[in-house]
Parts: C-alpha cells; sequence; structure tokens
C-alpha cells in the first residue's frame, strides 16, 4: 500500500480547473474546444478505462472524483481511498458511510464533500482548502460562482459557508 499525500490529489484536481464539458467525443482532452452541453469528458472516458463502464454524456462530477484519485494514485490506491468507484453520487457517499468515514462537520483538505437537494445526494466535489467560515473545492460538472449546480459544464474552483 503506497503512501498517498493529499497534496497529490489536489495538484491533480487544480490542473483541471476551466475545463469545459463536450459536446461529442471530439477534443476530450482540450480544455475549451468543442466546449457544449452533453456531458462528454476525458473524466467519462478515463472512467471508463478503470471500471469497464461507459457513461459518456451523463452527469459527470462523481467521475471527476474518480478520475483524479485514479490519476494521483493509481487505481488500487484510489479504490482504497474512495471505498470504489461509481458515477452516481448517493452510491459514492454510501462506500464513505460503510467505511466510517463519513462526517458531516468540520471538512478536512482532501476530504470528498457531498451536496444534497431537497431529495437526495446530487453533487460531488474535493475539499482543497477550508478557514473559519469557508470551505473551498474543486468540482467537476459545475458552474462558476459559489451556487451548487450539479450538472454545469466544467471544473471550477468554489467556495461555501461553513454554515
Amino acid at each position: 500500500m503506497a503512501k498517498c499525500n493529499v497534496n497529490d490529489v489536489i495538484k491533480v484536481a487544480k490542473k483541471y480547473i476551466g475545463y469545459l464539458e463536450k459536446n461529442s467525443n471530439a477534443f476530450l482532452d482540450d480544455f475549451k474546444k468543442n466546449a457544449g452541453t452533453k456531458n462528454y469528458t476525458k473524466f467519462a472516458r478515463e472512467f471508463k478505462k478503470f471500471t469497464g463502464l461507459n457513461f459518456q454524456g451523463q452527469a459527470w462530477c462523481d467521475m471527476f472524483i474518480d478520475a483524479i484519485f485514479v490519476e494521483a494514485y493509481g487505481v488500487s490506491d484510489a479504490k482504497r481511498l474512495l471505498g470504489n468507484f461509481s458515477a452516481y453520487t448517493p452510491t459514492s457517499a454510501n462506500f464513505f458511510k460503510n467505511m466510517k468515514r463519513w462526517h458531516t462537520k468540520n471538512p478536512q483538505v482532501g476530504d470528498v464533500i457531498f451536496f444534497k437537494n431537497s431529495k437526495r445526494i446530487n453533487h460531488t466535489g474535493i475539499v482543497v482548502e477550508v478557514s473559519n467560515t469557508k470551505v473551498y473545492t474543486i468540482e467537476g460538472n459545475t458552474s462558476g460562482g459559489n451556487t451548487i449546480i450539479e450538472n454545469g459544464g466544467g471544473v471550477f474552483a468554489k467556495n461555501y459557508l461553513l454554515t
């Protein structure tokens, strides 16, 4: 089991800030070309490589998290840290609950953070900084600004009040 430094996954997440989802499978590695609203991304392509599951064209915030963990730590350590891989945020949240690593306050740098609407957990990101009043995240499949957007269009740095 390799030692996994939290800064490694944060460094990977930061390098994708500004990446925009695509209208098709074209230019998946380019940050801007073929930008659109059809949920095609390099992260879904990578997710398929390590899971065998093709969710290209689907909501991709959770695939972004899995892909950056795999890029930072490799498949086996990423799977161990995340509890498994899933493209569905409620399932990923359950992995943390099953590992007894679920908490609802005091976020820490490197935590996977989950957001919910009135019905269910519907979005995720990674905590990159915490202050006395705010949590700072990097999220895939969101929009700029500091509101929770569960099916946005890119990778953005965001922040929220801890309250």
